[in-house]
């Protein structure tokens, strides 16, 4: 018997909005649209300059996935603190006082400043004013990455073996244009979505052209793995060949708020009833496939 899937709220971490309609094989997850910055959390910048790089608005705009049946899973605190779409091994070490005892790879994304913990607010900005203790930045990982990684991995798995599939929606937004820190350089101008399917392996064909087409149809230009192909999170949940199908969706804010004051803009309605029909598309779509 699979449990079903509730509300639930863990303070300052997480927060869970369960199907309020009868179950779907989908799974939605905003993990950078946090903006509760936890009290140990003793940053050399403004909470303004932390929260530069939060997906503000995303999980809103995405609110209509419990209305068709999927679960919406939100990180609660900044990624600038804690990236949670990072892996463990993108540990950026000269962020700490003395050896770190785990485990690293050799990230680009950490080189860059913008690891599992940023070294940078923003461009060259340093994030904190000393090194982090490795006692500190483990507990950063205990109380946030592996809540947010287990409670996804939960709602994953509750899913699959229900109908032994899932589709999941990896809910993110991106500047503008590229920017100091970022992969595509500054002044990259992007287009409205990019979805990211780790260059055609995270998930089926036909899922990630029914995505483009919808959203194409509603006017948007869509790019496909470019400047995102999908991170920790899509990698971690992607398995076509058995039924698990993961794509990273970015937003780009021009289209829903204004990128310095962070306030919605008039165009915010407009996107939010956008992905609220590509939300029953993508729904209807992963129940004709559930059932053969």
């Amino acid at each position: 018997m699979i449990d079903p899937i509730t509300d639930l709220t863990l303070e300052g971490v997480l927060e869970i909005r369960a199907p309020r309609v009868a179950a779907v094989p989908m799974v939605f997850d905003s993990p950078h649209s946090g903006l509760t910055i936890p009290a140990d959390f003793h940053p050399a910048v403004s909470a303004e300059r932390i929260l530069v790089a939060a997906d503000t608005h995303v999980d809103a705009l995405f609110a209509a996935a419990p209305d068709v049946g999927a679960p919406l899973l939100a990180a609660l605190f900044p990624r600038s603190f804690l990236d949670v779409n990072r892996s463990l091994l993108d540990m950026d070490i000269s962020m700490v006082e003395g050896d770190w005892p785990h485990p690293v790879g050799r990230s680009p994304t950490a080189a860059r400043g913008m690891g599992l913990m940023w070294r940078y607010a923003w461009g060259n900005e340093p994030m904190h004013s000393r090194k982090l203790s490795v006692a500190e930045a483990e507990d950063r990982i205990r109380r946030y990455w592996q809540p947010y990684h287990a409670t996804l991995a939960q709602l994953m798995h509750a899913t699959y073996g229900r109908f032994g599939k899932v589709y999941h929606i990896n809910c993110h937004s991106m500047t503008a244009e590229g920017h100091a820190i970022s992969s595509d350089g500054a002044g990259t101008q992007r287009a409205d979505i990019c979805l990211g399917d780790l260059n055609g392996t995270a998930a089926s064909p036909e899922f990630v052209a029914l995505i483009r087409d919808t959203l194409r149809g509603e006017g948007l230009e869509v790019a496909l793995n470019k400047p995102f192909r999908g991170a920790e999170l899509t990698q971690a949940w992607s398995s076509p060949a058995h039924g698990r199908h993961s794509v990273q969706f970015e937003i780009n804010r021009r289209l829903y708020m204004n990128e310095t004051t962070r306030a919605r803009t008039a165009g915010f309605d407009a996107l939010q009833a956008t992905l609220t029909r590509l939300c029953a598309v993508l729904a209807d779509y992963a129940m004709a496939q559930a059932r053969g």
